[in-house]
């Protein structure tokens, strides 16, 4: 077996992760024409995601500890989707 079958690998989450899909949907209201496809939101995700430095923790152990400044964190997740969201719409497009 493979030492990641031995350990509880959903414990580990990227803080990143919930401030991303926070202003995924901040942007969102604030652009109404925007595509909301499965595919156009996912892949602003991903891009706002590797725009950002990754900030991974434990989450049971480290649920309730403080971490990075938030604001800071949401002001740089709010700019990644943004620029994201440019990328996506330049993208040929389903109808």
């Amino acid at each position: 077996m493979a030492l990641i079958d031995y350990h509880d690998v959903d414990e580990l989450k990227n803080r990143n992760e919930e401030k991303v899909w926070m202003a995924i949907e901040f942007h969102l209201d604030k652009n109404q024409s925007l595509c909301r496809c499965r595919d156009c939101i996912l892949d602003a995700a991903a891009l706002a995601l590797n725009r950002i430095p990754p900030r991974y923790h434990v989450y049971s152990f480290h649920e309730n500890a403080p971490g990075d400044d938030d604001e800071t964190l949401m002001k740089e997740a709010k700019k990644a989707v943004s620029e994201a969201f440019k990328q996506v719409t330049k993208r040929p497009h389903h109808i």
